[in-house]
């Protein structure tokens, strides 16, 4: 091999490693790069290294270094940040993709923030199958409360609806919310904070899209029990929609023609009955709300209420309700 060729595949390997390994925030040492350098058959001494960083460098990958006790390096990552990944990501998951296809998309879009990211990324963000939004305030957003949950501190926030001249009226005077961030959910076309505080029993969701300032607090999140094996993805499954209500097995008797949208719309993990009258039936798990009482209406008659009962008297009362306003 000549020389000019291990010089080619020894920077190659050298920004290999930089990139998957190091980012602002988990930069290798001098020592820690020859050492990677040298499990895949590359030797380089600590004399000739800066001389290969500077040639990164001068070839456009910008690689950056800063001196504590020891000299580090780290890639900057500049097609997208972190916040923006998890977007995409998101927008990969909820395709029409095979599994094989996404989970290589995905690497990939990975592979641009470097492995460190990647490991305190993932899982953060639980998807339901809708489709995204193209508001890109939210992004500063998600990248804050990501910090806080990887931190494990509380975040605060300033929240608001809009008006109907579309201004801004903020809750609770202005005050900030201070919340125990656990995850965020993406629920009908919008992204939520699920979370809870130190005064009040269950879990709160916040529209991260109607929040402002957005801090990361220097406080540790407090670990109530109750939270400690909390699942975000069976907390999504339990929702019809964001508005939840009391946690019910609820079960409904059906139409087929309405399976794909059951499926849609409460998972695919669900117990289907065929009846002797050509009916299916199933139990949900799910948080019971107006907007679960909706869908149901919107079937026309195709799903049914069957159990419990004062579920299906709290339905009663909804569309005796609607009935009286017309």
């Amino acid at each position: 091999m000549s020389k000019n060729t291990y010089t080619s595949i020894k920077l190659l390997v050298l920004y290999d490693i930089l990139s998957k390994m190091t980012d602002e925030d988990h930069a290798l040492s001098t020592n820690e790069i020859i050492a990677e350098l040298s499990k895949r058959g590359i030797a380089v001494s600590r004399k000739v290294l800066p001389s290969d960083i500077a040639l990164l460098n001068k070839y456009g990958y910008e690689i950056c270094s800063y001196i504590k006790k020891a000299r580090y390096y780290y890639a900057v990552h500049q097609l997208f940040d972190t916040a923006e990944i998890t977007m995409l990501v998101d927008v990969v998951k909820a395709s029409k993709l095979t599994e094989s296809r996404k989970e290589s998309i995905i690497n990939k879009l990975y592979s641009t923030i470097g492995v460190n990211e990647y490991h305190n990324s993932e899982n953060i963000i639980f998807l339901d199958k809708q489709k995204r939004t193209g508001n890109p305030s939210i992004i500063y957003n998600i990248d804050a409360i990501e910090t806080a949950i990887k931190q494990d501190k509380k975040v605060s926030f300033l929240y608001y609806h809009l008006n109907e001249n579309k201004e801004k009226v903020y809750h609770c005077d202005k005050k900030r919310y201070v919340f125990n961030p656990l995850s965020m959910i993406w629920n009908k076309d919008n992204y939520y904070l699920i979370c809870y505080d130190d005064t009040h029993d269950g879990i709160s969701r916040y529209r991260i899209d109607k929040m402002e300032d957005v801090i990361v607090e220097d406080t540790p999140r407090t670990h109530k029990e109750e939270f400690k094996d909390f699942d975000p993805d069976v907390y999504r499954k339990q929702l019809v929609s964001m508005f939840g209500g009391t946690q019910e097995k609820v079960a409904i008797r059906f139409t087929p023609e309405l399976l794909s949208d059951v499926y849609d719309k409460f998972g695919m993990d669900l117990k289907i009955q065929k009846l002797a009258d050509g009916m299916l039936r199933t139990v949900l798990d799910i948080q019971v709300s107006k907007t679960f009482f909706v869908w149901v209406v919107g079937t026309l008659g195709k799903a049914k209420i069957v159990e419990p009962n004062s579920v299906k008297k709290e339905f009663n009362a909804l569309v005796e309700q609607i009935m009286d306003n017309y």
